[in-house]
């Protein structure tokens, strides 16, 4: 009985690590990602996809490639997609954000020289 508990929780660890590894990993590029979805079959696939793609771009703080999918989907695949709507908002408020962080550093720069 003790074997059979082992054997059984090995193989849960097994199954989620397979499951947890096998999920999409984030395409090399906005245009990667994009030309991966264009093998899909069905436009709910390559929204799906894209949108998680998008999200992956805006965890890892690459808002411009998460701007460019969520743009695509609201164009090409679904004008509707209310994910992509969302990510296309936030990433936007992200990419202002770090103008105007840049802007500010900028202007703060020159007034050192005087």
């Amino acid at each position: 009985m003790k074997r059979l508990s082992c054997v059984l929780i090995i193989a849960c660890m097994v199954t989620s690590f397979i499951v947890s590894g096998c999920g999409a990993q984030k395409a090399e590029s906005s245009r990667a990602a994009i030309d991966t979805a264009k093998a899909m079959q069905t436009v709910g696939e390559k929204t799906n996809y894209l949108v998680s793609q998008a999200k992956a771009f805006y965890n890892s703080k690459d808002f411009q490639s998460a701007v460019d999918i969520a743009q695509h989907i609201l164009v090409y695949l679904d004008k509707d997609s209310q994910a992509a709507k969302d990510l296309l908002a936030k990433a936007k408020n992200q990419l202002q954000a770090q103008a105007k962080g840049m802007l500010d550093q900028a202007k703060k720069d020159l007034g050192a020289f005087k």
